[in-house]
């Protein structure tokens, strides 16, 4: 979007259209805070385990795959970067009327991207901090000293040595659900969703068969993102499911928040493109 001047974008945003989401900006910034501020740092509950408990017994790998700030960076930016050059492509095509309509059209797309993460963030933290389940190499977390090993005795973490340090011994109890799972789903399925839309995929029908693959190319990523989660032992296969199905869900209602139905004609436009509607807070 660089070759939009200062001045249209000075234009924009003292324009109705773009103060009558500000409320929203602010509930974004807010769900961006608290995420990372508290959500991220708040300790689960003391959940009891067993030495003798295979599923937890796996080895902790030093390096993952897909590291948490990278999942956060590459849901964040991929799907902005995306969305910007379609935008852009669009207009240089004609098919975007002007540059103002242009830029409502990618504020919406990032807001709705923004508290999608962010929302989803939130829900996972809470629920792994209430669930408080044991990663799969959570013992190698522990680190339970050798005269604490008594088999089928059930234990909590005042036994354990935390070889790793104590963020990663209490990270260890944040299994369910899968915060990479979830996250790389509500990004990349609001973005399937956003490609399906802005293209008419659903609503005109049929179109050649590469543009529904490409649209839906994005939820891969999210996939091989969920699954590397297994393959480093930090989540259990349930852990994952769950996670996924978080992001799936919240994608869905947070885009149809802010566009209409896939299956309309103007499936392509923000559902609040009437300057007199409300948008998620009251006015």
């Amino acid at each position: 979007m660089a070759f939009v001047s200062s001045s249209l974008m000075k234009q924009y945003i003292n324009s109705l259209k773009f103060k009558t989401y500000v409320l929203d900006w602010i509930v974004a910034l807010i769900l961006a805070l608290y995420f990372f501020l508290i959500a991220e740092h708040a300790k689960p509950f003391n959940r009891q385990f067993s030495i003798d408990d295979l599923t937890i017994s796996h080895p902790f790998a030093i390096k993952e795959r897909v590291s948490g700030p990278a999942c956060i960076i590459i849901a964040s930016l991929l799907p902005s970067t995306v969305i910007a050059s379609i935008l852009a492509f669009k207009h240089f095509t004609g098919k975007v009327d002007s540059k103002l309509e242009m830029l409502h059209t990618f504020q919406i797309s990032i807001l709705g991207l923004t508290i999608s993460i962010f929302l989803d963030g939130i829900i996972t933290d809470i629920l792994k901090n209430w669930i408080a389940r044991p990663r799969p190499d959570f013992l190698a977390r522990c680190g339970v000293s050798i005269e604490n090993r008594v088999n089928s005795e059930l234990l909590d973490i005042s036994v354990c040595t935390a070889p790793y340090g104590q963020v990663a011994l209490i990270d260890g109890m944040r299994s369910t659900p899968s915060g990479h799972s979830s996250i790389s789903f509500v990004a990349f399925l609001y973005l399937s969703l956003w490609l399906l839309g802005q293209f008419k995929l659903i609503s005109i029908t049929p179109q050649p068969i590469y543009k529904y693959l490409l649209a839906f190319s994005p939820l891969l990523l999210a996939s091989y993102i969920a699954l590397s989660r297994a393959q480093d032992y930090r989540h259990h296969f349930i852990d994952l499911i769950l996670g996924s199905i978080l992001g799936c869900i919240i994608a869905w209602f947070v885009y149809h928040h802010y566009w209409n139905n896939i299956f309309s004609k103007n499936c392509d436009s923000p559902k609040f493109a009437d300057e007199n509607e409300e948008s998620i807070l009251p006015r």
